[in-house]
C-alpha cells in the first residue's frame, strides 16, 4: 500500500529541488514471489537497473516494475546488487578492458567497485518504483539531478550536524547499481556521475548526476533542505544589489531623458 506520509515527504523533495522527473524508491528481495506479488508492479523480462528506474522517473504510473534475476541483462548491474554471485570474468575486470590500458588496469579498477555479489547471492528480485508510489518500504532512494541540485542536498545533509561526505569513490562504472550497494552497506549519501550505461539504457542527459540516500536519512536531509532555503535555495539567485553600467552609446543622454 503507498504510504501518504512518504507521498508527502516525495513532493516536498520534488519542490524543494525543483526536480524535473521523480526520485525513485529501489527495494531488493531474497523472495522473489514477494516482489513479483507487489500491488501494481509490471514484471520486466529483459531491463537493467538503470532502465527501471527511467521508467520509474519519466512514465510514474507505468513505472512500478519489477524484475528477477533472469530479467536482467546488465551483468554488472546483477552482481552489483547481489542478484548473482560476481562472476570470475567481472572480477577479473574483463568488461573492464575496453576503458583500460591492460588486464592489470582492468582489475585495479574493479576492485574500486563495490559490488553486493562479491558476498555471493543474496537477493532473487529487484523492485524499482516512483518513490511515491512505493508499495513496499525502499532499501534506497535514488534521484537524478543538476550539479546545483546536488548542492541544495549536500546543504541540507550538512544542517543537522555539520557531517560531510567522506569517502566518495568515482569509477564511471555501474554507478546507480554499486552507489545502491554502498548505501545498502550503511552509506547514508552517495552523490556519483552516471556511467556510459547509465546514459545509454537510463537516458541520463549529460548534465545530470546520481544522488543514492539512506532512507534513514531521508526525514533529516528533508529538514536541513527546509532549513537553509532561506539562504540557499533552489534555483540559487544571483546577488543583483549593484548599479547597471551600460556601454555609453546604449545609455539614454540626457536630453533624451527631457
Amino acid at each position: 500500500m503507498v504510504n501518504p506520509e512518504m507521498m508527502e515527504r516525495t513532493e516536498e523533495f520534488r519542490t524543494l529541488l525543483n526536480l524535473s522527473t521523480y526520485p525513485v524508491g529501489v527495494k531488493l528481495f531474497e523472495r522473489a514471489s514477494e516482489a513479483l506479488t507487489a500491488k501494481g508492479a509490471r514484471v520486466l523480462r529483459a531491463t537493467a537497473p538503470c532502465h527501471m528506474a527511467a521508467l520509474a522517473r519519466y512514465y510514474r504510473r507505468d513505472g512500478v516494475t519489477v524484475a528477477t534475476a533472469q530479467g536482467m541483462r546488465c551483468l554488472w548491474g546483477l552482481a552489483c546488487l547481489g542478484l548473482i554471485a560476481t562472476p570470475e570474468r567481472l572480477a577479473r575486470g574483463d568488461l573492464n578492458l575496453p576503458f583500460t590500458r591492460d588486464e592489470a588496469a582492468a582489475r585495479a579498477l574493479q576492485a574500486n567497485i563495490l559490488m553486493l555479489g562479491d558476498k555471493g547471492h543474496l537477493f532473487n528480485a529487484l523492485l524499482v518504483a516512483p518513490l511515491d508510489l512505493m508499495p513496499v518500504e525502499p532499501d534506497a532512494i535514488v534521484a537524478y539531478m543538476t550539479p546545483g541540485q546536488a548542492l541544495k542536498v549536500l546543504l541540507g545533509f550538512e544542517h543537522g550536524e555539520g557531517r560531510a561526505l567522506k569517502g566518495t569513490t568515482l569509477t564511471g562504472q555501474c554507478t546507480v547499481c554499486s552507489a545502491i550497494a554502498r548505501v545498502m552497506r550503511g552509506e547514508a549519501l552517495v552523490i556519483d556521475i552516471p556511467c556510459a550505461g547509465d546514459r545509454t539504457w537510463g537516458l541520463v542527459p549529460d548534465q545530470e548526476l546520481v544522488v543514492v540516500l539512506s532512507p534513514g536519512t531521508f526525514d533529516d536531509l528533508l529538514a536541513g533542505m527546509r532549513a537553509t532555503d532561506a539562504f540557499a535555495s533552489h534555483p540559487f539567485r544571483p546577488f543583483l544589489d549593484w548599479p547597471v553600467i551600460f556601454p555609453p552609446e546604449m545609455e539614454p543622454r540626457p536630453s533624451e531623458l527631457e
